[in-house]
């Protein structure tokens, strides 16, 4: 392909991508090697980081691996713990130059002067908007204890916010006069206690919940977020609030609008209550995109983003002609969303599934991983080491993660989001290749669902055929009105195209007792859930939605399953599932 049509292919993707989040904001030198637009690093820097560092040393790195990496693209890399580094030795990435914390730190001082004064101890609280300030100067985030020297202080937040030192101040001051310089939203938890009784005035704790927050902090500094966490900003009657609404609907960013980090306020019943942001303002037009994890910078800036599912390594789907005396189920592992997950426990999954697979005596039977499309944005090699690892085994495939574009309670959505979001979600099943997707919605909305929204998906022209729906709270009944031997349901476009939804079952412990009441449904034993399968009704297709926050894990639940099905029930990937209903339903 000549030069100038890539060209064209890439920023028409930048252009559509903008619809739903805010694009990857390269700079002229970051562009990456294969388009010609500027300089990739052949070599990179890796920083060293103890996990025990001070937290104002690791704000400081990472906001420097941020800066560093968006003029350079893919020059900096944080390494500080086991996943950090087992992601250099899968993608074969070369340690040209290993440094300390401190010494990188130096150095980047030396070369990048401006800095951002602020005292951790007295201003925890504002550390996100100290943050946004620091992205947007391209600054490097000094606290006033440490000895590093700042020759350029562009911004003394211990003078600038000596008055506006709550986070409803300081918020308002940055979005006042920072906002159009940045590329999207961020919500990074600065310390707050997660697990507390006084839920709207929570206690500044340890650095535990800030330390995991701020491992995408070198995103923000490469992409210039806004960054907030308003613990009240979607409370009815808050001024939190009125200020958070001001700063979605301030027509920055678009929208559906894709909020990095995690919203980890409001925590009720195990439960974050917004932590999909869509019913959090009355506009409802946000969902999530849960980064809280290292090294964003580096991945996003150091290849073009993944433009269709021609660079991606499929397997085929299974060749499978329906039989009316067997049991056909999907067993999907969940929460692919959250990169956090994806660059830690899913990737020590798939390396079990790998492992498990070579062996002579197996459970390589055929398994669907959910996975975020937005890493075809902000990590194409990660996305790429998973697909081509899926090829290994010739039995793994891939399905769209709650709920397709964004982790968001679509329904909920305003009417023009909505129709946003759709587009969105299609673009992204065509990118990486699939034709269905995990859906969530909130346990009130599921009948509009049904009704009104799901339908979208069955055009012609769409991407998307199968829905598989998980229930928030998913302890909740979900599709009552249906009879108790339907499994799924099709439906049928205003063109006559269909698509299948399917009812949901989740499995998230293997003990049989659960967390809770009401728990032991969603943690059978492997045996039980064979026995389970196998009692359904002959012709049966259905699916099993796996997630690890019950204990589950690939090795205890799947890996021990696939050796004991009865022989009637067979395993099929998520997509062959949908097609196997739809002659079903004909049959």
């Amino acid at each position: 392909m000549k030069t100038a049509t890539k060209l064209v292919i890439f920023f028409h993707l930048i252009a559509i991508t903008a619809l739903a989040v805010s694009p990857i904001a390269y700079s002229d030198e970051t562009k990456a090697r294969d388009h010609g637009l500027g300089r990739y690093a052949s070599e990179i820097t890796v920083v060293k980081v103890d996990t025990e560092a001070p937290m104002a040393l690791n704000m400081a790195v990472r906001a420097c691996a941020g800066i560093k990496n968006l003029k350079l693209g893919g020059s900096v890399y944080i390494e500080m713990d086991a996943h950090d580094a087992q992601w250099l030795d899968e993608l074969d990435i070369v340690r040209n130059n290993v440094v300390s914390a401190t010494e990188f730190l130096d150095a980047c001082l030396a070369e990048i002067p401006a800095c951002v004064r602020y005292s951790f101890n007295d201003q925890r609280k504002l550390l996100p908007n100290i943050m946004t300030v620091a992205a947007v100067l391209e600054a490097i985030p000094l606290d006033v204890g440490m000895t590093a020297p700042c020759n350029d202080i562009v911004f003394d937040a211990t003078v600038e916010l000596a008055e506006k030192n709550t986070p409803l101040l300081a918020t308002k001051y940055v979005f006042e006069n920072y906002v159009k310089q940045t590329t999207g939203l961020a919500m990074l938890n600065p310390g707050y206690a997660i697990h507390t009784e006084n839920l709207s005035n929570p206690e500044m704790t340890g650095e535990a919940p800030s330390r995991y927050a701020y491992r995408m902090l070198d995103f923000v500094f490469s992409q210039k977020l806004f960054v907030s966490f308003l613990v009240n900003g979607c409370v009815d009657g808050h001024p939190e609030k009125e200020l958070f609404h001001d700063i979605v609907n301030a027509g920055h960013w678009s929208t559906p609008l894709g909020v990095y980090g995690y919203n980890n306020s409001w925590l009720v019943k195990g439960g974050f209550i917004y932590e999909a942001q869509t019913k959090c303002l009355k506009s409802r037009n946000m969902g999530a995109i849960p980064t809280e994890t290292s090294n964003l910078s580096f991945f996003s800036t150091r290849n073009v983003p993944i433009e269709d599912s021609s660079q991606l390594q499929h397997n085929a789907p299974e060749d499978i002609a329906y039989d009316p005396g067997k049991t056909y189920v999907a067993f999907v592992v969940g929460d692919g969303d959250n990169i956090s997950f994806i660059m830690s426990s899913r990737k020590e999954w798939l390396r079990q599934r790998l492992a498990d697979c070579e062996k002579a005596t197996n459970s390589c039977a055929p398994l669907t991983w959910s996975i975020s499309p937005h890493l075809a944005r902000i990590a194409p090699d990660v996305l790429e080491w998973y697909y081509a690892s899926s090829k290994k085994t010739g039995k793994d495939y891939f399905i769209l993660p709650p709920s397709g574009h964004l982790y968001a309670y679509p329904t909920s959505l305003n009417k023009k989001d909505r129709k946003n979001f759709i587009l969105a979600t299609e673009r992204d099943a065509r990118i990486l290749g699939v034709e269905s997707v995990v859906h969530w919605d909130w346990f009130e909305t599921w009948r509009n669902a049904e009704t009104s929204f799901l339908p979208n998906y069955a055009r012609a022209k769409g991407a998307i055929r199968g829905i598989f729906p998980v229930n928030v709270p998913y302890i909740f009944p979900t599709f009552p009105w249906w009879p108790s031997d339907r499994f799924y349901n099709v439906l049928t476009g205003q063109d006559g195209t269909e698509v299948v939804v399917f009812r949901p079952r989740s499995w998230r412990g293997i003990d049989g007792k659960g967390h809770r009441d009401g728990d032991e449904l969603f943690s059978l034993t492997p045996q039980d859930m064979a026995n389970e399968l196998g009692g359904y009704p002959p012709g049966t297709v259905s699916w099993v939605y796996m997630t690890s926050d019950g204990g589950l894990t690939l090795e205890n639940s799947f890996m021990e399953l696939a050796k004991i099905l009865p022989p009637h029930v067979q395993l099929v990937s998520a997509d062959t599932a949908v097609k196997l209903a739809l002659s079903a339903a004909r049959h």
